[in-house]
């Protein structure tokens, strides 16, 4: 048997083997401690205020379709092919963006013969036309009827009412005739004609523009006084037309004139005016009106 400090040696030997194989076993137990992980570092803010998307096209370019272009000397040389020694004016606008398309002498002044007409019709309706002066009016345009075109001259005014339409009408090339009875004699030039045609389509209430339009497109080919009025226009161009001519003579000289609206919805106006000399047959120059119309088909 062991002697007392032996056994208390053993004891205490004891002892510190079982603290020792206790340690680990706690240090194991606790639970680790982990830092919380960083947060991600913000996505960068765009700077620049385009957009993430690719770069769009540059936009196509819209190149308008060039108008068509005709020499105003074709014009010229087409009417003087006939008869040489003629005078010409002309114009053709587009209404759909007002240009001139093609203007020959546009403010060379001619005598107006029956285109006159018009600013009668314009006088007359603005005065307040009654139903028989409307179908006055309408005699007057369809058949160039000068009898008609006297009595509605004399009611308003006389030369007065060139005066007072082409001033409310900007006509710059437009003055009363000379003697101031003879209306046939008003000088005019194709460019105020161009701006008659425009004041009658968008100037005037609807009545009215219909009224004077209606009767030029209904125009047959015989006029009042047996002239056959389907020159210029009507005999060289297609349809739909409404059409305004004139014929008149003095001691020096014939006129000869054909104006209008041509196309659909009335798209072009057109203005013809030729000077001959008296000794030129009607028949003449007439075809070399045709000869001009024809010659702007081109633009029309």
């Amino acid at each position: 048997m062991p002697s007392r400090a032996t056994r208390w040696l053993l004891v205490g030997l004891a002892l510190g083997l079982t603290a020792s194989a206790a340690t680990p076993a706690a240090s194991t137990a606790a639970a680790p401690v982990f830092a919380p992980a960083a947060a991600p570092p913000p996505a960068p803010v765009p700077t620049s205020s385009a957009p993430a998307s690719p770069s769009p096209q540059p936009n196509r370019q819209v190149i308008p379709r060039p108008r068509p272009r005709l020499d105003p000397a074709t014009v010229t040389a087409a009417v003087q092919s006939v008869q040489a020694t003629a005078t010409v004016g002309a114009l053709v606008i587009d209404r759909a963006t007002g240009a001139e398309l093609v203007a020959v002498e546009p403010d060379r002044q001619f005598r107006s013969a029956s285109l006159v007409k018009l600013l009668v019709a314009i006088d007359a309706v603005q005065r307040g036309a009654d139903e028989r002066v409307r179908r006055q009016i309408t005699t007057m345009l369809r058949v160039s009827h000068d009898g008609i075109a006297s009595a509605l001259w004399s009611a308003g005014g006389g030369a007065e009412l060139v005066t007072r339409i082409g001033a409310q009408l900007g006509l710059t090339g437009t003055a009363p005739p000379s003697p101031p009875g003879q209306w046939g004699n008003v000088l005019l030039t194709a460019r105020d004609v161009g701006r008659i045609y425009q004041f009658v389509l968008t100037g005037l209430p609807p009545e009215d523009r219909a009224l004077i339009i209606d009767s030029l497109a209904d125009a047959p080919r015989i006029a009042a006084d047996g002239f056959n009025q389907h020159f210029g226009i009507p005999d060289a161009l297609p349809g739909p037309w409404a059409i305004k001519q004139g014929w008149s003579n003095s001691r020096t000289d014939i006129v000869l004139h054909s104006s209008g609206l041509v196309g659909p919805d009335w798209a072009k106006i057109v203005v013809v005016l030729t000077e001959h000399p008296l000794r030129v047959s009607w028949r003449t120059a007439a075809v070399s009106v045709t000869a001009g119309a024809k010659a702007l088909s081109p633009v029309l």
